[in-house]
């Protein structure tokens, strides 16, 4: 049964990611799909998607008056670094890496969950599933280069798969989504007041607290998600497919056309909502235009018009 809930949670752009298409496909089939859907725009992305934004921002902040070829010989011979300023770098597709080695790692684990059955029962009991997050703060602590934590994305990744496979829990998670809210709201207001005082605090003390807000926040939004948009609508069909391409594409449109719009105004909410809505409209545009075109598709991470189920629209 199609969880509509979900759907409209990542949407909205929440991070928590679930992969469901595990079930039944073998594990080559299941690889070769993840490489298709995220490594090659991952690829493309990188050489293609990439440089417009970074050769902006090198104009915006540090004064760059060469053009955009004499950027690109040094945009891509340039390895002191993954700095967007400097030289090659990911940019906002660093999670399609995480992503994919994560669905790759996990893959076995997920497997024998869904031959077996398997359901960590232990997650129904909702105390037990909000100490949870002792993993996740445990595993804040191992290495995470440039600040981003494959092993703490792994662990939200990994509970995620378990609470999605069990309606018990995530039963659980909608009948108790008012106590995680409660905390959520809470714990986000201390982290802002903290943020506004002494700045935001690392080492473990802070860490223990900040933890379990970052689960209840999730938890909170899983259940409320849960029991307010968990049915089907046009609306989100067309985001389900749509929303990857837009992610790719629309952090360089954001930078380019914030580039010139700066350059007029500078503050208020005229040019903020002019730079949302015009790279809301050009993300959609360029995910319209790519999805008629089967080559293109896969560069996007788009399965073909047939193998989706989709009618290319003519014209």
């Amino acid at each position: 049964m199609r969880k509509y809930y979900i759907d409209w949670i990542r949407n909205l752009g929440i991070l928590f990611l679930i992969v469901f298409h595990t079930a039944r496909r073998s594990t080559r089939q299941f690889a070769r799909d993840r490489t298709m859907r995220l490594l090659v725009p991952f690829v493309f992305g990188c050489l293609v998607i990439v440089p417009p934004q970074s050769y902006y921002a090198l104009r915006f902040h540090e004064g760059y008056a060469g053009n955009y070829l004499e950027f690109l010989w040094s945009y891509f011979t340039d390895f002191a670094g993954w700095d967007p300023l400097t030289g090659l770098s990911p940019a906002h597709l660093w999670f399609i890496v995480f992503l994919f080695v994560m669905t790759v790692a996990t893959l076995p684990l997920m497997r024998w969950a869904i031959a077996r059955e398997y359901s960590p029962t232990w997650m129904r009991d909702q105390r037990l599933l909000f100490a949870a997050f002792a993993g996740l703060l445990v595993l804040s602590f191992l290495p995470a280069p440039g600040g981003k934590s494959l092993f703490v994305s792994a662990g939200y990744f990994v509970l995620g798969f378990f609470i999605a496979t069990d309606d018990a829990i995530i039963d659980g998670v909608e009948r108790t989504r008012k106590a995680y809210l409660l905390i959520a709201l809470v714990g986000t207001a201390a982290i802002v007041i903290e943020e506004l005082t002494v700045g935001r605090q690392a080492g473990l003390v802070a860490t223990m607290w900040h933890y379990p807000v970052y689960w209840a926040v999730l938890l909170a939004i899983l259940g409320f998600g849960k029991r307010y948009l968990d049915r089907p609508s046009k609306v989100i069909a067309y985001l389900t497919q749509a929303s990857f391409p837009i992610y790719i594409v629309h952090q360089t449109y954001l930078v380019v056309i914030a580039y010139y719009v700066l350059q007029v105004s500078d503050h208020g909410v005229v040019p903020f909502v002019a730079i949302a809505l015009t790279t809301l409209g050009l993300s959609i545009a360029t995910y319209e235009l790519n999805r008629r075109y089967n080559p293109v598709r896969a560069l996007f991470g788009l399965r073909s018009a047939r193998s989706a189920g989709e009618r290319i629209p003519a014209g």
